[in-house]
């Protein structure tokens, strides 16, 4: 019994991923007897998997037809986004005093070098891939674990209308890196009022952005959808911890 629910986890962590990556896209069937075949198992397992997904809403189960991956509407999303920016501008103030010196340092760092090598190099990529860092520190950190497990189900369905939508629009990940640093330097100057500001404000931006990108602004093919779908399984990730006190921060 045990193990058949850590299976079903398994099998929705990496049904999750290919979802949230855009290997799985929006209105595609999933054949349950498909995915169990691929993980050797019988459908059980993924039964429970799929209910997972349906209970955060990224999966659709239609009587008699079948599994399909969630399709995404702009009132849906609009609907999600704003309990996430009540809830994170919750979870910042909570989290500024109880994130480390070291961990402000590493992401101040990472954001640097994700901006100077898009100056330098036009590399995206570095920057797209610790994109959403500074939402990570806040959520480990906030205290308050009803309000985690809340946020950790909106952040799953955010990440995946980012993937399908905002990725469209060119330029949204470079205004989102010079939001994030205005954020980060709030929490290293332990202001959790400047901090919950900068918050604010780039949550609103984003919002608006993302809109915009559903009223069919810009189209270029979405980060993590390229290749076509596919059916493949993938594997989950995690992320640390430390302490407090004041952080040097960068002038600019």
């Amino acid at each position: 019994m045990i193990q058949l629910a850590s299976l079903g986890q398994q099998i929705a962590d990496s049904l999750k991923e290919q979802i949230l990556d855009g290997t799985l896209a929006p209105g595609q069937q999933i054949s349950i007897a498909e995915v169990a075949k691929h993980w050797g198992i019988s459908v059980t397992p993924v039964r429970d998997a799929i209910m997972r997904l349906e209970s955060i809403g990224l999966v659709r189960v239609a009587p008699r037809r079948g599994v399909f991956v969630a399709e995404c509407d702009r009132r849906t999303f609009k609907g999600i986004f704003e309990v996430r920016m009540a809830l994170e501008c919750l979870a910042v103030e909570s989290a500024a005093q109880q994130i480390s010196a070291g961990e402000l340092r590493r992401v101040l760092a990472i954001y640097r070098e994700a901006r100077l090598r898009l100056r330098r190099d036009g590399d995206r990529a570095f920057m797209i891939r610790h994109d959403h860092l500074v939402h990570e520190l806040i959520l480990n950190h906030c205290e308050n674990d009803r309000l985690k497990r809340t946020m950790e189900d909106l952040g799953d369905l955010n990440r995946w209308v980012r993937c399908v939508v905002i990725a469209r629009r060119g330029d949204s990940y470079e205004k989102a890196l010079e939001e994030h640093l205005r954020i980060v330097r709030g929490l290293c100057r332990r202001d959790a009022s400047a901090a919950r500001s900068a918050l604010e404000a780039h949550l609103r931006n984003s919002l608006d952005r993302t809109l915009r990108a559903f009223n069919g602004e810009s189209s270029q093919t979405p980060t993590g959808a390229q290749g076509g779908r596919r059916s493949a399984v993938e594997r989950p990730t995690a992320e640390p911890s430390d302490r407090k006190k004041g952080v040097k921060t960068e002038k600019q």
